[in-house]
């Protein structure tokens, strides 16, 4: 069975678009265009199976265009399913904006469902309006988005009209792309309370409870059922979850229950990032998130997987959206025009911290970071080769790697040891800090578990193009090196000394403190050492 995977198409109707809008913003009515006629010509698969946020605003401009571009898919004989997500409808928001709008707000009380544009006053919350503007040129160029029994009804012909079991409450359903291979398609975005009320979206026990019939009905029947649905059951890498990004995931406990099911892989979206991760539940069972990049931003890409339900095997392949006419970009490829816009994004950010910060922060270079890192050992050529390079630029291609999958600083390169050392050397102030436990902080994570899966990905599988076996838990490719820093007892004698120099107490007992202090807090972390949330 071969099918493609696409996620966070992001769509946007040219009528969405205002003079001022923004080359990202434009490609987003371009990309899917272009991408679509393409599947429509290919002969390499015959389904289609789109994981949400179809849209970028949620108008219903933008929906319908949509839905006439997936009908053209289907004329050429694919079969295309969808899902909905937060993008196509925000159970929260009132009305859209245009993109382009170029007054800026301090805040947005249009995406609020209560909200009443009559009457509202507008100028109260621009953001320095100049003297000359009218009322009505402080207010926004207001859309209606669609809600989701609309969108319910609009997708119907791509999803429930071709399944064999629906679940109307959740907006989910079950197709048999063959006799023996059915897809779930999960709408997680429904429960039943509000899902604004707790961002961790989940299934209604309702739900579960038809994904379960579903699970057995197959069992019984002899059949391999796989899932798709928007968010991921895991998050790509720790640092994912420290950004936020945690809060409108499912937490990694519906993934154990979806593998005790009976459900052992799931492909999704949400995060933009290439990633394939697993879980092992409580009874042993293995559960497969496979995360499609989203042809929005940075890569630019769709999947299109082979799958063998019998054998547990799945081969991957990813497509990058290159180039197409219409694009309009300088770059030679769209990947490298996203890159190059997400690396200047965030030096303007820089340039502008002040006193003179920005400058300090994009001058800094490996060789003034290495004295902190000298647990990573470096050899001397190893040194020269990257004493020069801008820890910007080491940190911003660490970003780009989560994003991408796989990851270019593999453990053969001087720039993966300097970073390990870098982390080190932060876990060793991190535990040597008198009172505060940053840990929790980081959930529980280390700073090395944090930084290593940004270099690359260590597991024998690959995040982009390969052949493996879902149902059971990958070994890593190599082993995390063990680096032992001393950066907490050097900051350790450096605070006693400041602060008998600073204290009107007696030096040598306020000296004695800040380590009688630490020592405190590292044997009470060992009674109730924090725990990262287990996959």
């Amino acid at each position: 069975m071969k099918f493609a995977v696409l996620s966070d198409t992001h769509y946007l109707s040219e009528t969405m678009l205002l003079e001022g809008a923004s080359k990202e913003a434009r490609l987003k009515n371009l990309i899917p265009r272009a991408v679509f006629k393409n599947l429509a010509q290919t002969d390499a698969f015959d389904t289609i199976l789109i994981t949400g946020d179809l849209t970028h605003a949620g108008d219903a401009a933008s929906h319908r265009e949509y839905i006439e571009m997936l009908r053209g898919v289907q004329k050429s004989g694919k079969r295309v399913l969808v899902l909905t997500a937060t993008h196509d409808f925000q159970f929260s928001r009132a009305f859209a904006v245009k993109e382009g709008w170029r007054v800026r707000y301090k805040e947005q009380p249009w995406r609020k469902a209560w909200f009443d544009p009559e009457g509202f006053d507008f100028r109260r919350i621009v953001q320095e309006p100049s003297a000359d503007q009218t009322d009505e040129a402080c207010r926004p160029p207001l859309v209606k988005p669609l809600y989701p029994e609309e969108l319910w009804e609009a997708y119907r012909e791509f999803g429930r009209d071709q399944a064999f079991s629906v679940f109307a409450p959740d907006y989910s359903y079950c197709v048999k792309l063959e006799e023996k291979t059915w897809v779930l398609m999960l709408n997680n975005n429904f429960r039943d309370i509000d899902p604004m009320e707790n961002m961790s979206a989940s299934y209604s026990p309702g739900c579960l409870r038809w994904i379960e019939g579903i699970a057995r009905q197959a069992k019984t029947e002899g059949a391999f059922v796989f899932a798709c649905t928007h968010h991921p059951l895991l998050p790509p890498v720790p640092a994912y979850k420290l950004g936020g990004g945690d809060r409108n995931m499912r937490r990694a406990y519906v993934g154990h229950m979806l593998a005790d099911i009976g459900i052992p892989l799931v492909f999704s979206g949400h995060t933009h990032f290439a990633d394939v991760g697993f879980l092992q539940s409580d009874a042993g069972n293995v559960l497969c998130d496979v995360t499609t990049p989203g042809l929005c931003s940075l890569p630019p890409a769709y999947r299109v997987a082979q799958l063998n339900g019998a054998k547990d095997r799945l081969t991957l392949t990813t497509v990058p959206v290159e180039k197409d006419p219409s694009f309009d970009i300088p770059d030679k490829t769209l990947t490298a025009f996203y890159e190059r816009r997400f690396f200047e994004e965030y030096e303007e950010k820089i340039g502008r911290l002040p006193m003179g910060l920005g400058r300090v922060v994009m001058g800094m270079r490996a060789k003034h970071v290495y004295p902190l890192a000298r647990s990573a050992k470096l050899s001397r050529a190893e040194y020269n080769a990257v004493k020069e390079t801008r820890v910007f630029d080491i940190l911003m291609n660490c970003a780009v790697n989560m994003q991408k999958g796989d990851g270019g600083y593999t453990p053969d390169t001087p720039v993966y040891r300097l970073m390990l050392g870098l982390a080190a050397a932060a876990d060793s102030m991190i535990d040597a800090l008198p009172v505060a436990d940053l840990r929790k902080k980081l959930l529980g994570y280390t700073v090395t578990e944090i930084v290593e899966p940004m270099l690359c990905n260590t597991a024998a599988v690959p995040d982009n193009n390969g052949e493996f076996a879902f149902g059971v838990l990958p070994p890593k490719k190599t082993e995390t090196p063990v680096l032992r820093s001393r950066a907490g007892d050097v900051m350790l004698v450096v605070l006693s000394v400041l602060a008998a120099a600073l204290s009107p107490l007696s030096p040598a007992v306020t000296a004695a403190a800040i380590p009688t202090l630490s020592l405190l807090k590292k044997r009470n972390g060992k009674k109730r050492p924090p725990r990262p949330e287990r996959y």
